[in-house]
C-alpha cells in the first residue's frame, strides 16, 4: 500500500481560550493513566453528499476549529503533573492519499496497515517529561473519494467516552448544526469531585505495577469477530443455575476470550512445574456508576481499573465460574466505594484498597489480561455530513505495546473483539479450536455497500 502524506499544519482554536480558562485541572484518574496516545480510525464512503476533497478538507479545518475553542484543553499542552495549560498551540493536523480504494481497504480489512493511517505510533508509552499535543489527527483519502478520519488522543485526559464527546462536537459543527444542537463538554466535575492527588506510594498493584512488569513486547493485534449467532450461543453457555441474574453479552465475552488468552499465554509454560497466576482488569466507567454530577459529557479519565484473580484457570474451567468471579468482583465497586475515594484521602494507600488491587500477586508475575467496551459509546453514530462511518477500526500489524488487552466494539454483525498479544500467543489463540468455533478471524464479510 503506497501512502502519501499531501500536508502537515497545525489548527488552532478559532477563538482565544479565556484568561480564566487558561489552566486546566486534572481530576484524580488522569494522574493514573500513563503517557500514550490510543487510536480511533472512522471509515466514510463517498456520497452524493461529499463534494471534493479540498472542499472537504476546508470544512473539516474550519469546524476542527471551532472545536478547539469549544474543547480548548485539547489545543493546550500538559505543563505539570495535575494541570494542562490551555495555550491554544493546537491540534496536529495531517492529510494524506492513498493507491487504494475504501472498499479494497476493507473488504477484507487490511489489518496490517491499519497504522499507516495513523498520525503516530498507537499505544507507545512516552516520557512524562515530553511536551506532547493533545490530539493529533489523520485525514486519509482514498483514489475513489472515501476517507478515513484518524485520531490518536493522549491519554492525559481523554478517555474513549470524553474522544466521542470531543468527535460529536467536531462532526456536528462540520454537519452545520445549529450553535443550541451543538452539547457543550463539562471540564469542572472530574476535577471538582475527584481532585489530583500526588499519588506517590500508592499500594503496589495494578495501580502502581512495578517497571519490571510494566513492559512493552512486539505484539501484534488482530480483529475477532462474534457474530450474533455466536452471541446467543455463548450466553446460555455462560448462565448459571444459581443466580436469578441474566449474564450480560460483555461478561459472555470477556471471560470467553479471557479463558482462551489466558491459555494462550501459558501454553509457553506448560513444561515446568510453576503456574502463574491470571489477574484480569476490567476497565469499567466510573460516570455509569456514580450518576450525577457525571454525564456523557464529563471530560476526563473518568475509569477505575477492576482487578479480579482467577485462580488456578486451565481449560477444563467453566464459563459459569469466571462469570461468577467477576460479577462478585465487580459488585464490590459500588458508588458508595467511589464516594469513599472522593472522600477519604488516605483509602488509596489503604489496605482495604491493597487488597481489591490483590497486591501480592504483583511479586508473583502474573499473566495481566485487560478488557474494556466501547460498545454503545456512540463512536457509530458520527456524522460529518456524509452518512455514518462504514466501519471503526483500532490498529494493527505489530508494534512495541503492553500485551493481552481487548477492546470491544459495535458492528452490523455482532460484538468485534480487537485483541494485542505477544505475536507468538496470538498465534496460538487464533489457532485453538474451541476459540475458533465462536470467534471469525478478520472476517471478509462487513455487511457495507458500496454505492
Amino acid at each position: 500500500m503506497e501512502i502519501n502524506i499531501t500536508s502537515r499544519e497545525t489548527i488552532k482554536p478559532l477563538l482565544p481560550t479565556p484568561n480564566e480558562n487558561k489552566t486546566h485541572k486534572l481530576c484524580l484518574f488522569d494522574v493514573f493513566q500513563q503517557n500514550f496516545y490510543f487510536p480511533i480510525i472512522l471509515f466514510y464512503h463517498k456520497t452524493k453528499d461529499m463534494q471534493g476533497f479540498s472542499q472537504v478538507s476546508t470544512q473539516l479545518k474550519k469546524s476542527l476549529s471551532e472545536a478547539l475553542s469549544i474543547f480548548y484543553p485539547l489545543a493546550g499542552r500538559r505543563s505539570d503533573f495535575f494541570n494542562i495549560n490551555c495555550n491554544d498551540e493546537g491540534a496536529f493536523y495531517i492529510e494524506a492519499s492513498l493507491n487504494f480504494t475504501i472498499e479494497e481497504f476493507i473488504n477484507p480489512p487490511k489489518l496490517e496497515f491499519l497504522n499507516k493511517l495513523l498520525p503516530c505510533e498507537p499505544n507507545k508509552t512516552q516520557p512524562f517529561q515530553q511536551v506532547l499535543p493533545q490530539l493529533l489527527i489523520q485525514v486519509n483519502i482514498f483514489k475513489c473519494g472515501g476517507i478515513a478520519i484518524c485520531l490518536c488522543n493522549l491519554h492525559t485526559m481523554l478517555d474513549a467516552c470524553s474522544c466521542c464527546a470531543f468527535l460529536k462536537t467536531w462532526s456536528s459543527l462540520c454537519k452545520g448544526l445549529p450553535k443550541e444542537e451543538i452539547s457543550q463538554p463539562d471540564f469542572s466535575s472530574a476535577s471538582s469531585f475527584f481532585p489530583p492527588r500526588n499519588i506517590f506510594g500508592v499500594r503496589d498493584g495494578v495501580l502502581n505495577i512495578k517497571p519490571g512488569l510494566n513492559k512493552e513486547k512486539n505484539c501484534t493485534t488482530t480483529r475477532f469477530l462474534f457474530n450474533t449467532n455466536a452471541i446467543n450461543e455463548l450466553m446460555p453457555m455462560s448462565e448459571n443455575d444459581e443466580t436469578s441474574s441474566k449474564t450480560t453479552c460483555y461478561q459472555a465475552l470477556s471471560t470467553f476470550i479471557c479463558k482462551h488468552m489466558a491459555m494462550a499465554c501459558m501454553e509457553e509454560y506448560s513444561s515446568c512445574d510453576c503456574t502463574r497466576p491470571v489477574v484480569v482488569v476490567h476497565v469499567v466507567d466510573i460516570r455509569r456508576r456514580m450518576g450525577e454530577p457525571f454525564s456523557q459529557d464529563s471530560i476526563g479519565n473518568l475509569l477505575w481499573p477492576i482487578v479480579l484473580n482467577y485462580d488456578k484457570i486451565n481449560m477444563n474451567t467453566d464459563v459459569k465460574d469466571l462469570v461468577r468471579i467477576m460479577r462478585e468482583g465487580i459488585g464490590k465497586f459500588t458508588k458508595e466505594l467511589f464516594l469513599r475515594m472522593q472522600s477519604d484521602a488516605g483509602f488509596l494507600w489503604s489496605d482495604e484498597c491493597g487488597e481489591l488491587m490483590h497486591e501480592g500477586l504483583v511479586e508473583k508475575n502474573p499473566i495481566v489480561l485487560v478488557f474494556t467496551s466501547w460498545v454503545n459509546i456512540g463512536f457509530n453514530e458520527l456524522d460529518f455530513g456524509w452518512g455514518k462511518p462504514l466501519w471503526l477500526a483500532l490498529r494493527g500489524g505489530n508494534q512495541e505495546t503492553m500485551p493481552n488487552a481487548t477492546v470491544f466494539m459495535e458492528t452490523k454483525e455482532g460484538i468485534e473483539a480487537w485483541v494485542t498479544m505477544e505475536q507468538k500467543n496470538m498465534a496460538i489463540l487464533e489457532n485453538n479450536v474451541d476459540f475458533s468455533r465462536f470467534a471469525l478471524l478478520n472476517p471478509s464479510a462487513l455487511n457495507i455497500k458500496f454505492i
